[in-house]
């Protein structure tokens, strides 16, 4: 009532307003009563006045009204357009949202293992659906994958496979959902937001639809490492609504809805095929549950053999293969390129852009690449130089030089929220996050630069009372690996402005996850030699010299020391191991940036 007095647009629907404002706070059940029911009747006008109502609310299923066949498919065609002008596009340049080509354009197969005991067997991406666990298809698929080894392609893949027909096409519904987007959504909330504006298919009836047809629809989460809180509820949580996991996965609802973190311990939907997407640090909370371990499959995504690197390569130059063999001749000619970058695909594309601009510094800088954080460092050198010389025409002039430091200054405030956001697992931020004037000139440079993106979300079919009010754009690193190096450039500022502050961090964070934040390691070390010995120092003081603490800690701590590229740094773990020599068994789990780090330690440690 109180609403309808309001001042609203002319002509515009009351009723739907409301509904989508109560929506966007949370109480997506009431926006869906207020819609199907006669809450508020003539809220466009007339009379205002609330309807009797029974003593006792009617349960969500019965005012749930089932969707008709037409509906179910009109769903269907809703979610294959939004994955076909979002999901199934693939972005040329790493960190350039408008560079997304088709996606049978650049789409290169991925080359998968699954487990099958303690072993490892190739699995081609399009034989997914051959999977078979006691004779039948998995209910849950854990796929595990190192930082940009195409695991965000790989759902993709699955949505355009759905679209095509070709695969998938037994499931009526193919859900695709972007954790590091939907943290608190519970999965009929997720379906509706993918529906266009006209669609009037509510919330209550497509969980209803995915609760009474379950193996109807396909559901993959993608990123599972990218939302926050427990997997699994406590022992002691089961008997009422847990706040830990509602906000990693999910939150409940008026309307009857499932939140994810249930769908994913199989408490729903446990008949409903479900594809998981992480890092491998967070499958751990999976398989050190022995009754939800059972429940999975589990398959590894290698990213790229040499052939199918190849074949990205020279799509990636479709008209330039003399350009395309030169490159593929470079990985062949640097072992260590070949084994550490070559299988990721977000490397080779990064690798791909330098080679398309490259000049004979360039390619010699290319040419001494050997670590992860080395890469991304020449990157954003090569991003901010391109942006520089934009503005500032004469290269190598002084103007040129003071432009790149004012471009390092204004990047400063976006290195600490990147830290911020990664210890809370905030991947996206919104305009209000960037308040000062110095602020937002700094995330404005670096939209600019690249290392930000922020996406227009302001759609044609929007009213437009909509487009001229203020509308949040979501601010966003365009892979989570940027935003981990851009969080090791601030992690390495405190050590000079806040040692104590730095100290804190490291051993009371950092090191307490250094699995989660691996990477932040890896970016942060790599900064200078006094900050790479103070943080292998911490790590080594944390290493027994019994031999199951060896093997098991100090294949990270060579991985870490490998990305500092200090001599100094490998003498100190050399002199830390060298009582006696440790026989390193390379198998499927040692990944080829390990072996590159014992191979710089020193070879005795082998």
């Amino acid at each position: 009532m109180k609403w309808k007095d309001m001042e609203q647009p002319p002509h515009s629907n009351k009723r739907q307003l409301l509904a989508d404002k109560l929506r966007e706070i949370g109480l997506g059940g009431l926006s869906d009563r207020l819609l199907n029911e006669s809450l508020i009747p003539n809220i466009t006008g007339g009379p205002s006045r609330l309807t009797e109502s029974p003593t006792k609310p009617p349960s969500a299923e019965s005012q749930t009204k089932p969707l008709s066949p037409e509906l179910v498919e009109r769903c269907a065609k809703d979610f294959k357009f939004k994955y076909r002008s979002t999901v199934c596009k693939i972005r040329v340049d790493p960190l350039n949202p408008a560079s997304t080509v088709q996606f049978k354009d650049m789409y290169t197969n991925l080359f998968l293992q699954e487990e099958h005991g303690t072993e490892k067997r190739m699995l081609d991406c399009n034989d997914i659906l051959d999977l078979k666990v006691n004779g039948e298809f998995p209910k849950r698929i854990m796929v595990q994958g190192e930082a940009g080894s195409g695991k965000t392609t790989f759902c993709a893949k699955i949505a355009w496979d759905w679209i095509e027909g070709r695969y998938f096409s037994q499931f009526v519904w193919v859900l695709i959902v972007p954790l590091r987007e939907f943290k608190k959504h519970t999965i009929g909330e997720i379906a509706k937001s993918y529906l266009a504006k006209n669609n009037q298919a509510t919330v209550s009836q497509m969980t209803e639809f995915i609760q009474s047809n379950p193996d109807k629809v396909f559901i993959a989460f993608d990123g599972l490492d990218e939302a926050s809180g427990l997997i699994m509820k406590t022992k002691s949580c089961e008997s009422q609504p847990s706040v830990t996991s509602s906000e990693a996965c999910g939150s409940s609802s008026e309307t009857g809805d499932i939140e994810l973190v249930d769908i994913l311990c199989s408490d729903q939907l446990a008949s409903c095929p479900v594809l998981v997407t992480t890092r491998p640090w967070r499958a751990v909370e999976i398989r050190s549950d022995g009754d939800l371990m059972k429940l999975y499959t589990f398959i590894h995504v290698e990213g790229f053999n040499r052939e199918n690197l190849s074949v990205y390569i020279h799509k990636y130059f479709p008209k330039n293969d003399d350009k395309a063999n030169q490159l593929i001749q470079f990985f062949s000619d640097n072992d260590v390129i070949s084994e550490n970058m070559a299988p990721y695909p977000i490397y080779v594309a990064m690798l791909c852009l330098m080679w398309k601009e490259k000049d004979k510094q360039k390619i010699k800088k290319m040419k001494s690449l050997k670590t992860f954080s080395q890469i991304f460092k020449e990157m954003i050198a090569f991003l901010k130089e391109h942006y520089a010389q934009k503005e500032v025409k004469k290269v190598g002039s002084r103007s040129l030089i003071d432009y790149l430091k004012k471009i390092d200054e204004l990047l400063g405030p976006i290195a600490k929220q990147a830290f911020n956001g990664l210890l809370e697992n905030t991947l996206t931020f919104g305009e209000d996050d960037f308040q000062t004037c110095q602020e937002i000139e700094s995330k404005d440079t670096a939209c600019r630069v690249g290392i930000l993106s922020q996406e227009d979300r302001i759609t044609a079919d929007m009213d437009t009372h909509e487009r001229n009010s203020h509308v949040q754009l979501p601010v966003f690193f365009p892979h989570k690996l940027f935003q981990e190096y851009m969080a090791g450039v601030h992690l390495a500022s405190l050590y000079k402005s806040d040692r104590n502050e730095f100290n804190r961090l490291i051993k009371q964070v950092v090191l307490l996850k250094k699995e989660e934040f691996r990477y932040l390691l890896y970016f942060t070390v790599s900064h200078n030699k006094s900050i790479a010995t103070h943080v292998m120092t911490s790590m080594l003081q944390g290493l027994s010299m019994d031999v199951e603490s060896i093997h098991r800690k100090l294949p990270f701590i060579v991985d870490v020391a490998f990305e500092s590229q200090d001599a100094d740094v490998a003498a100190l773990v050399k002199d830390r191991v060298s009582s006696e020599p440790i026989v390193l068994t390379v198998n499927n789990s040692v990944t080829a940036h390990t072996v590159a780090g014992f191979a710089f330690i020193g070879p005795h440690v082998f």
